[in-house]
């Protein structure tokens, strides 16, 4: 029998307060504020591990900036969470494992998935998804798993603002490589941007690639964290306020290069709010990225690999599967399709459950989207994320003239897109 509460700490530095872009937690408990057992986990390289007993709850908050230096400011956020359900020596044996003993690694034990395991063991409940590798896919998950002891004020915001931190954080490492805020407030505006809707593929690539070849564009580039694990809709309710908040409205021309999930949530957006508003319509461009091949790996997910899919993806999976491609008509936009020609390893590996979708269609005209030009890309989905050298003169070119121009002139469907390439 348990004699008392215990209170669990967790301390949330965001992305911006980290080198790497993917924001860090750390954690502390006790039976009061004044004598807690403090633990946070970095890389090797950055020391490990660490753990202190007896700090206060103003040293614990300090520690990674005063004592460790690793962190050049305070947590963002700390959220107080309280368990009456664990034994405080089996939660430090469990603490001492996951953050002391065990190497941290990118998507196995990092930081996040170590504070995910101490919170089961408070039978606190952290949400279902595994494979996580940032802070703030555990928050928006403890959040949707416990939102009622946050309204009974059983579990306390003691620093920051726990909504403004879930609707501007980033979900994954890769959206921050295009440079935080304070690094390109010096940075002239451009009259034009280019808004980069990633697809699922961005949680796994990096996309660093991406960024080195945008970056020397004379464009600003924007890259939302819009993906909601929840819903589509969710999605492009995140797409609608990322585009508020940059205050995307006030370019002149804004030209999108939407990955597939991009591509039903931009149409689905646009038509949501552009009857609404004028403040949507300098979008000039929008190229599609699509694939006969591709587009079938949500059923391949759902139906083969169900548990994983949920745990790694959430919801969103079946809500895209289910949910009819809505094309975007409107005439004052040019519209562009870059058409994938290979399978993914995905699809490679289940090409059974994917025929089972019907024939697949190459041609333009089977991706119901209006189209003023369109060019095959010798690249499978996930070489669009990392080999952007390919297609991205073509890409470039059409947000210019409306057109591919002939750099991809020489590529077409090849008879067998199962086949591994390299580009």
């Amino acid at each position: 029998m348990f004699s008392s509460v215990v209170y669990i700490y967790l301390f949330v530095f965001s992305s911006a307060q980290t080198s790497s872009g993917a924001g860090h937690i750390s954690f502390a408990y006790g039976k009061d504020s004044s004598a807690l057992t403090y633990y946070t986990k970095y890389r090797k390289q950055d020391g490990g591990g660490f753990k202190a007993k007896g700090l206060s709850y103003t040293q614990a908050l300090n520690y990674d900036r005063v004592v460790l230096t690793h962190q050049k400011t305070n947590p963002e956020l700390v959220l107080q969470l309280t368990s009456a359900s664990c034994d405080i020596d089996q939660l430090e044996e469990v603490s001492d494992q996951y953050n002391l003993n065990k190497s941290w690694t990118l998507f196995a034990n990092n930081c996040t998935d170590a504070v995910k395991k101490v919170l089961r063991e408070t039978k606190i409940n952290p949400g279902l998804a595994f494979l996580i590798s940032t802070p703030n896919e555990l928050i928006e998950d403890l959040y949707h798993y416990t939102k009622t002891k946050f309204t009974k004020n059983e579990y306390s915001v003691l620093e920051g603002d726990l909504n403004e931190y879930l609707e501007q954080e980033p979900n994954a490492v890769p959206q921050t490589l295009f440079g935080k805020p304070a690094a390109k407030k010096n940075k002239p505006k451009q009259k034009e941007a280019i808004l980069i809707l990633t697809g699922f593929g961005s949680k796994y690539h990096s996309l660093q690639n991406l960024k080195k070849y945008f970056d020397t564009t004379a464009y600003d580039v924007y890259v939302p964290n819009y993906i909601s694990r929840k819903s589509l809709e969710q999605t492009v309710h995140n797409l609608d306020s990322y585009w508020k908040k940059k205050g995307l409205a006030n370019y002149e021309k804004v030209h999108v290069f939407a990955y597939i999930i991009g591509s039903w949530s931009i149409n689905a957006w646009l038509q949501d709010h552009w009857l609404q508003t004028t403040a949507h319509q300098n979008i000039k461009s929008i190229v599609y990225d699509r694939s006969a091949l591709q587009e079938r790996a949500p059923y391949i997910l759902i139906t083969k690999y169900k548990i994983p899919n949920y745990f790694v993806f959430g919801p969103i999976m079946y809500d895209l599967h289910q949910t009819p491609y809505l094309p975007m008509n409107d005439s004052s936009i040019q519209k562009g399709l870059l058409l994938e020609c290979y399978a993914t390893g995905i699809v490679r590996k289940n090409q059974a459950t994917a025929a089972q979708l019907g024939p697949y269609c190459f041609e333009p005209d089977c991706f119901a989207q209006q189209y003023q030009d369109a060019k095959y890309v010798p690249l499978n989905h996930d070489q669009m994320y990392t080999h952007p050298e390919v297609y991205g003169a073509a890409l470039l070119h059409f947000f210019k003239y409306g057109h591919f121009g002939s750099t991809l002139n020489t590529y077409s469907p090849i008879a067998n897109p199962f086949i591994k390439t390299q580009p």
